[in-house]
């Protein structure tokens, strides 16, 4: 008897995560069909993501030879799929990378399924089902951004340390869950927010010294591993590019606490008379009578499980309410601990009820919730459009040409990015370089420390044959009078301008060709490939 129901209560675990990893992937996939997002501009950040893979695969080395202000953990997951874009176009593999990012945010359903199973269908139905539909989740998953990639690894790393509502003190799964962990920072530097957190928590639980310090051990290894060889070709470079730069870059300022909040809960989705603070208190109100109701009138002690996903949720939103800048993809990283934070006393409310009417009525809410949730989302989607590649690029670029851009995204979805030109710049993240150049103060830095910048891009003009500008570049290039009179003076418009407001010394955009190009002091016309 117990055999037979140990079997259904699996199964029925087993389909509601499938079928959440449906919705998941249904509403990911939809989006990438909308006109442009496979193929065309969605983004400024997959094209450096992206192009930073494609120049490692060519032999180029990131932070020496150009600024990178990630984590080199994206670039070397998506290394592969750039070796692929040297044969089949660099427009194909950035498709490519959007369909597996979608694929592993789709994964990280299954994966809060998973980690919540032994608390029945109801809780695993809410947690998958939650952020499934996050919309922050899926806005990050329309293209090849980090959070998806960083939510799976943390997800893995959770799975392992996690045995039920327990943690394990099994040194091998510790140091393997560590090492999961370990490597979303080196995907992205917020995963240390849950690490700290699980080492914490491991420690508090075991009351020893050695289940944590297997755990952090095997995050030295996972982060350590990706970057220590970039640190030893750098040095010096990655503290500067990644960690400082960001850090004062974010500093100086804060955002609406109150729009980041109802961003995070998924509320921007709603009509506007349901949205807002009010529908906020209450969705908070919601969630902390639950607990009261679940823990403290029921007098259950906290699990280990539940105090990791209150603990992360409450950090996690912190931290995005204290920076200056903040974009929805952001909160795609808070979407797996609300998620828990919700399912965990809900399925244990749910757990409580004793008649099976009333039990059949709680799942028949959550699934309705969950398609009204789904039915906001296609709506939201169905009015997406990107921006399609601009077909004259091919015809006015020659294949194998060195073109100079402000926006990676535009040569990489032409297949555009490579050059075959000696000397051709490096550069991929116009915006990147001048934040690490002037260590996050980007256009607000003095004229001193921006001088560097000005020089670089000056000498990267004088090795370009094609400059491809898009939209305002005066937050992405340092112009100056005399970096802009050299510009008007070597280079000329010859199409894809856009409508952009006239500013002094500022070029518009579109696309430029080299007319004249001084080495040494002599004409050459080589680089003009024409």
């Amino acid at each position: 008897m117990w055999v037979r129901r140990t079997i259904s209560c699996s199964s029925a675990e087993t389909l509601v995560i499938a079928a959440c990893a449906a919705i998941a992937l249904s509403l990911r996939f939809y989006q990438l069909a909308r006109p442009g997002y496979l193929f065309g501009l969605t983004e400024y950040d997959d094209g450096v993501l992206f192009g930073n893979a494609l120049r490692l695969v060519s032999g180029t080395i990131p932070y020496r030879d150009f600024a990178m202000v990630q984590p080199p953990g994206s670039m070397l997951l998506i290394a592969p799929v750039a070796l692929l874009a040297k044969v089949c176009g660099t427009g194909w593999g950035l498709a490519a990378a959007r369909l597996l990012t979608a694929s592993a945010d789709t994964a990280n359903v299954v994966l809060l399924g998973l980690l919540v199973r032994h608390r029945g269908p109801v809780t695993v139905g809410i947690a998958s089902g939650l952020y499934a539909v996050d919309p922050d989740a899926i806005v990050a998953a329309h293209t090849f951004l980090l959070e998806p990639w960083l939510n799976m690894f943390c997800l893995v790393g959770a799975l392992l340390i996690f045995g039920g509502d327990r943690m394990t003190t099994d040194t091998r799964r510790l140091v393997w869950g560590g090492a999961s962990f370990g490597f979303a920072a080196a995907v992205k530097i917020w995963a240390l927010v849950p690490l700290g957190i699980a080492v914490l928590l491991l420690t508090a639980v075991s009351r020893r010294l050695r289940p944590g310090a297997a755990l952090a051990g095997g995050a030295g290894l996972g982060l350590g591993v990706p970057l220590l060889p970039f640190v030893v070709l750098a040095p010096g470079a990655v503290a500067r590019d990644v960690v400082i730069s960001q850090e004062v870059r974010n500093a100086g300022g804060h955002g609406s606490p109150l729009g980041r909040l109802t961003d995070l809960a998924g509320l921007h989705l709603l009509p506007a008379r349901f949205g807002g603070g009010l529908s906020l208190l209450l969705v908070a109100a919601a969630v902390a009578a639950g607990y009261a109701v679940v823990y403290l009138a029921a007098r259950r002690p906290v699990s280990a499980l539940d105090s990791y996903a209150l603990t992360g949720a409450v950090a996690v939103t912190a931290m995005f309410l204290w920076p200056r800048l903040y974009y929805s993809h952001y909160g795609a990283f808070d979407g797996p601990f609300l998620a828990l934070m919700i399912a965990l006393p809900a399925g244990l409310l749910s757990a409580r009820l004793v008649t099976p009417v009333s039990r059949a009525a709680v799942a028949v809410l959550v699934g309705l919730a969950v398609v009204a949730a789904v039915t906001l989302q296609f709506q939201s989607e169905s009015r997406l459009r990107g921006v399609q590649a601009p077909a004259a690029a091919a015809n006015l670029i020659p294949l194998g040409a060195c073109v100079l851009t402000n926006d990676a995204a535009y040569t990489v979805v032409v297949d555009r990015f490579y050059s075959d030109v000696p000397g051709c710049p490096s550069m991929v993240d116009s915006f990147g370089t001048l934040i690490a150049m002037t260590s996050g103060r980007s256009r607000y830095a003095s004229a001193s420390m921006l001088h560097p910048v000005v020089e670089l891009w000056r000498a990267d003009l004088g090795q370009a044959g094609y400059v491809w500008l898009t939209g305002d570049t005066a937050g992405e290039i340092p112009w100056t009078r005399q970096l802009y009179d050299y510009f008007l003076g070597h280079f000329r418009l010859i199409g894809l301008a856009q409508p952009q407001l006239s500013s002094r010394f500022i070029p518009h955009s579109g696309l430029y060709v080299r007319v004249r190009l001084c080495l040494h002091g002599t004409e050459d016309q080589a680089l003009l490939r024409q």
